[in-house]
């Protein structure tokens, strides 16, 4: 045999190893993912507020890495100083969002008459243009959608997030904490200094990536939500406070967020003011502000960090969704970035990273 030909065939060799590694890995993969899901379905009330409790934490690190790269008088306030201010921030905006919620009920139930006065007006309207012989009332339709089981759905969501508040405050602490001795662990863990220093590297990376990710994903929320309240507080909208904090959180599921963002203010200023004009006027401008947002400034600021495939995205809405409700909607897109960023770092598992790509360009660490 030729000395090329012996150059080959091991050459080939290794080459169908890397394929059936591959294979394997994408195999292994779905395993888990499956295994996860199960895990998901039974430990929902175990997982779903440590999970919770993590991207609290993560958003934590994130503004306190923001506030300590701020320079006072040139000096730069230390790491416990950020992360104070950030836990402080955080209090203030949950006391915030409670006050909004608590002062909005009240007036819903205050407001409710005029509103059922409005749809039944609004109905006769339609009735007489499409020269219907009998107008439907407010009661009826109600008794249709059945409203009653809405709400009481409504109020186990609710009574169930306001029970694990307490539960998920104490993950938050812990995980601060076990933070404080993480990288002696990871000493410990690793004898050799150029492993433990290769996982420390590994672990930095995919904590700033996901920390870049969740921050500018914040902070482009909360600009949708300054301005579609903006809009809102100008037209009269009621409830403009209530409707700007929903669209900020809505903002995180990509596609249906946005669409859910626009029609929720856009109905009630339908129901509201008695010409449709204002209906119209707050969901083209509100569209508008999506539009603006999430298809110019935030492709800017963020960049490539959400690289993910837009059948991945709608399958992780779908599955999470129907998994943890809208919470698992909200946190769904978040983890796919965690486990696209963290299969990217390993070379058995790069290729489910570029399975969950949108471009199939993933980047990684040197092995």
């Amino acid at each position: 045999m030729s000395e090329s030909g012996s150059k080959q065939e091991p050459e080939g060799a290794r080459s169908r190893l890397r394929r059936q590694s591959a294979v394997v890995s994408v195999f292994a993969s779905f395993a888990l993912a499956a295994l996860a899901i199960y895990l998901m379905v039974i430990g929902q009330p175990i997982l779903l507020p440590f999970v919770i409790a993590v991207f609290i934490v993560i958003l934590l690190d994130s503004m306190a890495a923001r506030f300590c790269s701020l320079s006072i008088a040139g000096v730069q306030p230390p790491g416990w100083a950020g992360m104070t201010l950030s836990i402080l921030v955080m209090i203030g905006a949950l006391f915030l969002l409670g006050d909004i919620i608590a002062s909005n009920v009240a007036a819903v139930t205050e407001r409710a008459p005029s509103y059922q006065q409005n749809i039944q007006a609004m109905l006769q309207r339609w009735t007489e243009t499409l020269g219907l012989s009998a107008v439907p009332s407010v009661q009826s339709l109600a008794q249709e959608i059945d409203v009653a089981g809405v709400l009481r759905t409504a109020a186990a969501q609710i009574t169930a997030v306001a029970g694990n508040i307490f539960t998920i405050l104490f993950y938050v602490v812990f995980i601060l904490l076990e933070q404080a001795t993480f990288k002696g662990k990871i000493q410990a863990l690793f004898r050799d200094e150029g492993d433990a220093e290769r996982v420390r590297e590994t672990i930095r990376r995919i904590s700033r990536d996901i920390q870049r990710y969740i921050g500018l994903k914040t902070a482009v929320s909360a600009l949708t939500g300054l301005l579609s309240y903006a809009v809102m507080a100008f037209v009269g909208v009621d409830f403009a406070g209530f409707w700007a904090v929903l669209i900020f959180v809505l903002n995180f599921i990509p596609y249906i967020g946005s669409l859910v963002g626009v029609a929720f203010p856009s109905v009630l200023a339908l129901i509201q003011f008695p010409s449709p004009i204002y209906f119209f006027a707050v969901a083209g401008v509100l569209a508008a502000v999506q539009v603006t947002v999430g298809n110019v400034i935030e492709p800017r600021l963020m960049g490539r960090s959400l690289n993910l495939s837009p059948l991945v995205i709608l399958l992780s809405l779908a599955v999470f969704g129907s998994i943890w409700g809208i919470v698992g909607m909200v946190l769904s897109i978040p983890f796919m970035v965690v486990a696209m960023l963290i299969c990217a770092q390993f070379e058995p598992t790069r290729a489910v990273a570029v399975l969950l790509s949108a471009d199939g360009k993933v980047d990684s660490a040197p092995r």
